[in-house]
């Protein structure tokens, strides 16, 4: 498991430690305590995306997940972010069901 405290100021080594991989992540708002847990073929891409305020808006208004909406009401430094873990393409669905239940 690896745990960024703040994912404003630790944005350049999340996207720098997770290019090329796979694997389930925890995104964790400081201030209310909620928590989501994703998956992605491409973390780097995943989190880039997070990162670009046009692609959340974008989501935003094709859903309303609850990431998408949060990270720029409440700023990334008020986000930690933790790798769960890092896995084959294949376990994603399985093991982020895991972390899930």
């Amino acid at each position: 498991m690896k745990i960024y405290i703040n994912a404003d100021t630790n944005k350049l080594l999340i996207l720098n430690d997770n290019k090329g991989k796979s694997g389930i992540y925890r995104g964790t708002n400081l201030v209310n305590g909620y928590s989501y847990i994703g998956n992605s073929v491409n973390l780097n891409r995943r989190f880039r995306e997070y990162y670009n305020i046009n692609h959340l808006q974008s989501a935003l208004r094709k859903s309303k997940s609850k990431i998408h909406g949060s990270l720029p009401k409440y700023g990334y430094c008020q986000f930690s972010l933790e790798i769960l873990e890092y896995c084959d393409k294949s376990d994603l669905l399985n093991r982020e069901q895991f972390y899930m239940d």
